[in-house]
């Protein structure tokens, strides 16, 4: 199992520092209103850490999950608790939050293509910024996302169904999502699943691991 070192996951979380500016902007003239994205630490967890992160096992949790092509394979997912989720198709039809209850087509529509936004954001940054050879070649693009809702417990094992059998650790980014409106503070996940091949490549293009 490939494993970043301290340092090589502090560079990506600087990189995807930058991608989550971007998604922040662009986020804001989709809502209509200024919001920002934080972002949290990056780690590399068990799978069944990861779906810890994600609340309780009974928990029902939405996600949409988009695949990777070009020189990183694998999986982006942004995962939502309902009340985030749901607050969010609040916010994009201008109504008041608690509104909406539950996830019909519009409301699945608002979540992929805001997952659509905000993937591409941080896939951009790292195109720009990943060393040469993985995203200098600016090839790196996402799947259409698919809509999940599913309990905490079992989420990632059907989003990364056809990645289980190599899987051992994913790279988990918690994200909080602010709007302009004071106590408007909404929890996100943000998981990056590179294959394994992928993540040997970034563990041995990002400068700082621990065998250098």
């Amino acid at each position: 199992m490939t494993h970043l070192s301290d340092v090589q996951k502090r560079m990506l979380r600087t990189i995807l520092e930058r991608g989550a500016d971007s998604a922040s902007q662009a986020l804001s003239r989709w809502l209509g209103q200024e919001v920002h994205l934080k972002l949290g630490d990056v780690d590399q967890v068990e799978l069944e850490q990861a779906a810890e992160a994600l609340g309780p096992p009974e928990t029902l949790v939405a996600a949409c999950r988009m695949g990777l092509t070009g020189p990183l394979g694998g999986s982006i997912l942004l995962c939502f608790k309902d009340r985030a989720g749901l607050a969010l198709v609040d916010l994009l039809l201008r109504q008041p939050l608690g509104t909406t209850v539950e996830w019909g087509e519009v409301e699945r529509s608002a979540a992929m293509e805001t997952t659509n936004i905000v993937g591409c954001a941080y896939l951009n940054a790292l195109a720009a910024h990943l060393p040469s050879g993985l995203g200098a070649s600016g090839e790196l693009a996402p799947t259409p996302p698919v809509f999940l809702h599913e309990f905490a417990g079992s989420l990632l094992q059907f989003a990364l169904m056809d990645q289980a059998l190599e899987l051992e650790k994913v790279l988990l980014v918690r994200t909080a999502f602010e709007t302009a409106t004071p106590g408007d503070e909404l929890e996100w996940t943000l998981l990056l699943v590179p294959d394994a091949p992928s993540l040997a490549a970034l563990a041995s293009a990002l400068p700082g691991s621990d065998a250098s």
